[in-house]
């Protein structure tokens, strides 16, 4: 196997890996979108294309260069149509008339637009290739611009315009495309590299959730509880927990919570089963770089306001160290709080 097929072959089984799970996740009502980044993946894949049939251009030899400039175009191109298509095909077989597919096709009416403007400067290059007389120059400062990138002279438009791709490419994959955003004391958005933050809001759910501390205060991520509400239909069991800063129950610990205003909220609640399960399940672990406090060891379960329907007076509850679920008498068990409408 060559090292453009293999390249070409990577590239095309991270998107397929990404595609498989975009649609895995569209079946089971809990959508990830990874359209975007498979798209972006399938770009990425031309600039490498494009890289590699210029590195070892030599001008002075020409009909030897070209083939290898050739393998290198076709691995460029062949990224972007298995990206493209993939897209396109996870559109089709999801398609609803809603805000977020709108969403979606301007995002890959972008991408094409980039993908021409990328077209139109390899033509530009291959015109010059033709010419082998004194244009050859202009091949020959891309050449020593892209073996020195940060030695890169302003004045040469097709690395200019390749690099302003791969930055905002760089910007839509891993500052834009973030799925949790960290938030302050006023709920306000901070900048993911920040060490401290309160709350996590998930931009997918539109959920917020309130973080865990190991200061061994009333948010300690080692405090236990059981689930107890005089006015619900399971009471469960007061003051059942091991906790500081407050009964160690749920009802009481969400009253706490709400006499803090955390991050400027006081409608924080338990979280139904489905709502925990947006952070962790079974095919997908937990982020731990947003929740870095909760306890995942193996016996730890977070309890829910779900009932379990088959026991009495037994709610459900999730272990983030598998994403398992499993029923709890009273709901015993650690909690995370989480606000904004409930999904069922």
């Amino acid at each position: 196997m060559t090292q453009e097929n293999f390249i070409i072959l990577l590239f095309a089984g991270i998107m397929l890996w990404l595609a498989i799970k975009d649609e895995i996740s569209f079946r089971r009502d809990q959508p990830v979108n990874y359209k975007s980044m498979i798209v972006s993946i399938g770009i990425l894949g031309t600039f490498v294309g494009i890289i590699f049939g210029l590195w070892d251009f030599n001008t002075q030899d020409i009909a030897t260069s070209v083939p290898q400039l050739l393998e290198g175009l076709k691995l460029a191109f062949l990224t972007s149509i298995i990206g493209m298509g993939l897209s396109i095909l996870l559109s089709i077989l999801q398609a609803k008339p809603d805000k977020k597919s709108r969403e979606d096709t301007l995002i890959r009416l972008k991408t094409i637009q980039r993908i021409d403007a990328i077209n139109q400067n390899l033509v530009a290059i291959l015109k010059s290739i033709e010419k082998q007389n004194a244009d050859n120059q202009i091949l020959v400062t891309i050449l020593d611009t892209l073996k020195s990138i940060e030695k890169q002279n302003g004045d040469n438009q097709v690395l200019t315009t390749i690099l302003d791709t791969v930055k905002q490419l760089r910007n839509d994959i891993y500052e834009r495309r973030y799925r949790f955003t960290k938030l302050d004391a006023d709920g306000q958005a901070l900048p993911d590299e920040t060490t401290q933050w309160i709350a996590i809001q998930d931009n997918e759910t539109s959920l917020i959730w309130e973080i865990k501390t190991s200061d061994g205060g009333l948010q300690d991520g080692k405090h236990t509880y059981t689930w107890y509400h005089p006015d619900s239909q399971i009471k469960g069991t007061e003051n059942g927990g091991d906790c500081e800063g407050c009964h160690c129950d749920t009802q009481a610990y969400v009253e706490a919570v709400n006499k803090t205003q955390l991050v400027g909220y006081h409608d924080w609640r338990m979280p139904t089963i489905k709502e925990l399960q947006t952070l962790v399940n079974e095919e997908s672990p937990l982020d731990k770089r947003y929740f870095p406090h909760l306890d995942v060891q193996e016996c730890a379960w977070y309890s829910t306001s779900s009932p379990d329907s088959i026991e009495e007076e037994t709610l459900l509850c999730v272990s983030f160290d598998s994403g398992h679920l499993g029923p709890s008498k009273h709901g015993y068990g650690h909690i995370l709080l989480t606000r904004s409408p409930v999904i069922e």
